[in-house]
């Protein structure tokens, strides 16, 4: 065999082994977003229990805990869930948990405005006025980005009421009509109603 015949056979086996490992190249594996399962099974939670499906949004809340129990969100819901269902010890204690961890999450290690709001509406909930006063201001008075300040003045002002505080209820209903006029006058009717 000649020299030449060699090395195109040479090259074409070459050629064919370098083909054939392209081929059997696996291809790159998607990485697994830890961060969007737990929001997707959150968002999941959240949609059944506005459902009233509570075994379905529970089990969605494990799983979101099974993909990061580091997470504060797993457990905001979690305590939501508690409360909904009547759980208040279960409901206080993943409470304490999300504030917990929302506030290792953040680079000024301030908890999160929207957890303590709603952790302020439990408490109001569970008639303890002054503590739930105390979750709204911290949320109003957080450093962190806040686009719900809305909902607090809100939820003061309804804690408020139940707190049969006049002078606390129309300050956030001041507070609320300058944020959000049209809202602020849908809550005096409310609570005029009462």
């Amino acid at each position: 065999m000649s020299l030449t015949k060699c090395l195109k056979n040479l090259t074409a086996c070459f050629a064919c082994l370098w083909l054939a490992s392209c081929v059997n190249k696996p291809e790159p594996q998607a990485t697994f977003n830890r961060s969007e399962a737990v929001k997707a099974r959150i968002n999941l939670a959240l949609a059944y229990l506005a459902q009233r499906d509570f075994p379905q949004a529970k089990e969605n809340i494990d799983k979101a805990l099974h993909h990061d129990k580091q997470d504060y969100l797993p457990h905001s819901v979690l305590a939501y869930y508690y409360q909904q269902i009547g759980e208040n010890q279960h409901a206080e204690s993943a409470y304490q948990q999300a504030i917990t961890l929302s506030q290792a999450q953040n680079a000024q290690k301030q908890p999160r405005p929207d957890v303590l709001n709603n952790y302020g509406t439990f408490l109001c909930q569970q008639l303890q006025f002054d503590k739930a006063q105390q979750q709204f201001d911290q949320a109003l008075k957080s450093t962190e980005p806040y686009y719900h300040q809305g909902d607090t003045l809100e939820n003061i002002a309804l804690c408020a009421n139940l707190a049969k505080d006049n002078a606390k209820q129309q300050e956030a209903l001041n507070q609320l009509e300058k944020l959000d006029h049209p809202r602020a006058t849908a809550l005096k009717k409310l609570l005029e109603k009462r």
